[in-house]
């Protein structure tokens, strides 16, 4: 184990704070190793309403593999809506950064209008070239984001050169895109006209792109104009060649896609040749010849600066499946089927949970009473598996990263002379603890082991050691050995980015509490298989911790820290602090923090943070707890930025200052930090002391839920159904809402319940509302009694039951005045129950009272007929006049105005008298006459609102003018 982090004198540790914590607060990283890699990726397949296309989804999985294992952060995605891809671009602008090398990759439907490139979302259902431009993404977006970033280098490459779709468009398509289009209010006609409009103006094939004036290079998978083909198999000609080509080590990008041309053109018979443009200038290469460093992970440069999101899916299932292949462990496959439903192993997993007893299709993979999402050609057939399979043992021997050394071969059967040709890039070979360096010459002992280490930095993949063994006469002898280093399943799905001794970005806390369960299997067999691990046991502890069981991780914490394991003495001292599995002790949480402070884990500061910001265990000192924060801002640790952020967002210990909050928040934004994109994202969408920005919520919204933040999702899709910063589409916000209700978010159930009951177009489906509202209610979310009394109230995809439309509207109104009134109105029907004035008239004055003008009216009428109150048409024309307030609803005030047409002057000056008295002017017994003590009155009144006296007027336009002072009292 590392030992403690020698400790610099504290003013010199004060002034690195102080110059760390100004350039993170403007959202700038000091250069730290090679520069970062962000590559977003995108294959669409599945499409609904156009011809789907065989190849994408695994053109994308694939390549999106080879980025990772070539050092890219990459944001994947397959058969994504429109919404989607835009999120996801936002995640990738996020991470990019001044000197990064971006890469853009997609695969699908894209057509050229107008000299313009369009790329198809599987959502994609236009009825005219106009619909075409809103609902596809220009394909120059990403580039400009690319070229706006300060990237260092720009990489597009787009295999979206197929046919046209809208030309010879299947009947079924068509009907499908006409339908929906009359369904929003076109006619047929002009539906017609429109798709033949846009058959003529689309073309297959894409138009030629300009690289810009940075170093750029944009490939297409042929020529600009000319039409791709998709493969036989998996893959499509061009995807085969760039991948097989990024795998080389040391392929210069020149030389790469010069052989990526001759093997496309081989494939199709010289039928296809792909086309690139380039302004580069610099060599790049995807694996770097050993000697250059730019093949270390992103994310490992810093304390925590890191999507913390998981691989791409291809790795993920092959290293899941890697560890639980050979167990019989029934919760380890049931945990595979339940996270990985499109796994090329599901069919292998479901065997296996038979055979052990279980039931596969017990296990909960998605939610009936959610839309369903479209699924394309994945992971989940025959040929998919096959091709992942053949990865599993691609070579003798696999070594995961940060496990010690592995035997991987042995020297030949005689002693002699060895030369080393090539050494391997991403680990060591050793023999008899020499290293073995390229060009170098030793002597070796017949059968030596040879014995290689993993290097901790890179996200594995093959390595290889090349040398030959001397002989007499001047002959050589090979001797190669193969290797695969990889992540480790513990380390993918449990590694957390705050701790020092990581060896891979490490996975953010969100997407542990979603596979736990995966996470704890995964990691007890890493426990078994390699014991003397002990990040094995910190990650296993992580696990149980996150599943909230507290007793195995409270074992598996302790044994980390007594085995001198940093990371752990934060988390073991969190669970004193909240009394998991132990009493509560503040005092030995306290020396945990501490002691792992001086070991230089930046979780730590972020711990004696918060003990002196709530002070537990000491006194509460939230200036000390911004010098915790600082301290651990100035080391990289972005949650101490989040927090620091809220410190001047709230005005704790220091002046609130809204825009010092912002610069905070979006330096921890920027490093992958999810509450600091949200909170950022509310600021901005709310104008909290800062100017309201409806696009930077939007940006900051669509980064959060492009990692799949549940209520970023639902957010994201209010501002779709409310046109906020983006023009209104109901069928993204109900996407965006099924998708955060899949992941459990109690609020979208509620949205998109609303949405499916709310008879829009396309959305008149009371019957897909009646589970979600169900489910809403139940998880007590404001508004969905409410919702869900509506339903049953009108027998919309329900029975009608009026008294249970009245329990709900009940339930709802304490906290909602609109529900009291909604309540106020079940009661006074009598369409399935015995009308109850009395209830109606309770809940109308309960609602009035809040703030509800209809209310108001509605309790004025029965006051005017004496229904469930006594009669009083006194009390019914104030009621009239409150619903007609100033600046209120101007419908509700124009009903009032006409519900108060019949009512006479004198009755209209005693309803003013009864005001001014409410308001604390007597006027003596209300009569219905103007005389001197009601013209006082009204003076007096008026001049406390600083206004002149209305003179003689009393109409009912001065009687809402009184209502509207209503509880305010003369001096």
């Amino acid at each position: 184990m590392p030992g403690a982090e020698q400790r610099w004198p504290a003013r010199a540790a004060l002034l690195l704070v102080l110059i760390a914590a100004a350039g993170l607060a403007r959202g700038q990283e000091a250069p730290s190793g090679p520069p970062p890699r962000v590559a977003m990726v995108v294959g669409n397949s599945a499409y609904q309403n156009v011809p789907a296309l065989p190849n994408p989804a695994g053109d994308a999985e694939l390549v999106a593999e080879k980025l990772w294992e070539s050092g890219f952060e990459v944001i994947e995605t397959v058969d994504a809506d429109r919404e989607t891809m835009l999120a996801d671009l936002a995640t990738f602008r996020s991470r990019l950064r001044e000197g990064s090398e971006a890469l853009f990759f997609y695969a699908g439907h894209g057509v050229q209008i107008g000299g313009r490139n369009y790329l198809l979302p599987v959502s994609v259902a236009p009825s005219s070239v106009e619909d075409l431009k809103a609902q596809a993404i220009d394909a120059q977006l990403f580039l400009d984001v690319m070229a706006q970033s300060g990237a260092r280098l720009t990489l597009v490459l787009l295999d979206a050169c197929r046919n046209n779709p809208f030309l010879d468009m299947p009947s079924d398509g068509a009907e499908a895109i006409a339908t929906r289009a009359l369904s929003i209010g076109a006619s047929r006609a002009a539906v017609e006209r429109g798709l033949r409009d846009l058959a003529a103006a689309s073309r297959g094939g894409l138009a030629e792109m300009s690289a810009g004036r940075g170093e750029a290079l944009i490939s297409f998978a042929t020529a600009p104009g000319q039409v791709a083909f998709d493969g036989r198999g998996r893959h499509s000609p061009y995807t085969s060649a760039l991948a097989g080509s990024i795998d080389e080590p040391g392929l210069e990008l020149v030389d790469l896609f010069r052989r990526v041309r001759g093997a496309v053109r081989e494939a199709t018979g010289g039928q296809q040749i792909a086309w690139t443009a380039s302004t580069l200038e610099s060599r790049f290469y995807f694996k770097p010849p050993a000697e250059d460093l730019r093949s270390a992970t992103t994310g490992m440069g810093t304390g925590s600066d890191t999507l913390g999101a998981l691989p791409p899916r291809r790795v993920v299932d092959r290293t899941f499946w890697r560890a639980i292949r050979d167990t019989d462990r029934l919760d380890a496959f049931t945990a595979y089927v339940r996270t990985m439903p499109d796994g090329a192993f599901v069919a292998e997993a479901k065997e296996k949970i038979r055979s052990l007893g279980g039931d596969p299709e017990a296990i909960p993979v998605s939610d009936l009473s959610l839309p369903e999402r479209p699924r394309g050609f994945v992971l989940a057939d025959a040929a998919a598996q096959a091709d992942l399979a053949a990865t599993l043992d691609r070579a003798p021997a696999s070594v995961p990263i940060g496990t010690g050394a592995a035997r991987i071969g042995a020297a030949p059967d005689r002693a002699g002379w060895v030369h080393v040709a090539a050494a391997p890039r991403l680990g060591a070979v050793s023999a008899g603890g020499t290293r073995l360096e390229a060009g170098s010459v030793r002597w070796m002992e017949a059968d030596q082991p040879l014995d290689y280490l993993p290097g901790i930095g890179s996200n594995g993949g093959l390595d290889s050691l090349r040398a030959e063994a001397l002989r007499e006469g001047g002959t050589t002898e090979p001797l190669e050995a193969a290797v695969e280093t990889y992540v480790d399943a513990c380390d993918m799905l449990a590694g957390n980015p705050y701790d020092s001794q990581r060896v891979t970005a490490g996975t953010r806390q969100f997407i542990l509490d979603r596979n736990h369960d995966a996470a704890i299997a995964v990691c007890e067999i890493a426990v078994a298989r390699h014991p003397e691990v002990v990040r094995f046991w910190a990650e296993l502890a992580r696990g149980y911790r996150a599943a909230g069981r507290y007793e195995e991780a409270l074992h598996w914490q302790q044994k980390a820290v007594d085995a001198g394991y940093a990371s752990a003495m934060v988390y073991l001292g969190q669970m004193f602090l909240d009394g998991q599995a132990v009493p509560q002790d503040f005092d030995r949480a306290r020396e945990l923090f501490e002691a792992a402070d001086a070991r230089g884990e930046t979780a730590a500061l972020t711990a004696l943070a918060w003990i002196h910001r709530a002070g537990v265990g000491v006194p509460e000192d939230p200036a000390l707890a911004l010098d915790f924060y600082r301290q651990g801002a100035a080391r990289g640790n972005d949650w101490a930025m989040t927090n620091i952020g809220e410190f001047y967002q709230k005005g704790l210990s220091v002046g609130r200052d809204p825009a010092e909050a912002v610069r905070w928040y979006t330096a921890a934004a920027k490093s992958g930090e999810l509450t600091a994109q949200t909170r950022l994202a509310r600021m901005y969408q709310t104008g909290d002391g800062i100017a309201l920005d409806e696009a930077q919520a939007r940006f900051w919204f669509e980064t959060a839920a492009g990692r799949g933040v549940p209520n970023a999702l639902t957010r994201l899709g209010l501002m779709y159904e409310q046109g906020q910063g983006v023009d209104r589409d109901l069928e993204a916000a109900a996407r965006l809402y099924g998708r955060a209700a899949a992941e459990g978010d109690a609020e979208a159930w509620l949205r998109l319940g609303r949405l499916e009951a709310s008879d829009a177009p396309l959305f008149d489906r009371p019957e897909r509302a009646l589970p979600l509202l169900e489910k809403a209610l139940a998880a007590q979310v404001p508004g969905a009694a409410r919702e869900l009394g509506r339903l049953y109230e009108t027998g919309r995809g329900v029975t009608k039951d009026l008294a249970r439309a009245r329990a709900l509207y009940v339930q709802e109104a304490g906290a909602n005045p609109w529900a009291a009134r909604d309540a106020g109105r079940a009661f006074a029907s009598d369409e399935g129950a015995p009308a109850d004035p009395a209830q109606a008239a309770r809940w109308y004055r309960a609602a009035a009272e809040g703030g509800v003008p209809w209310a108001a009216l509605d309790l004025g009428r029965l006051y005017e007929t004496g229904r469930g109150v006594p009669q009083d048409r006194t009390e019914a024309l104030i009621l009239y006049a409150a619903a007609a307030r100033p600046g209120g609803d101007a419908r509700a005030a124009e009903a009032a105005r006409r519900a108060a047409a019949g009512y006479s002057a004198e009755e209209t000056i005693r309803a003013a008298q009864l005001l001014l008295g409410r308001l604390g002017a007597e006027v003596g017994a209300p009569d219905g006459r103007i005389g001197p003590a009601t013209r006082d009155a009204l003076a007096r009144v008026f001049a406390a609102q600083g206004r002149a006296p209305p003179g003689t007027r009393i109409d009912f336009d001065l009687l809402a003018e009184l209502s509207a002072m209503d509880e305010e009292r003369l001096p």
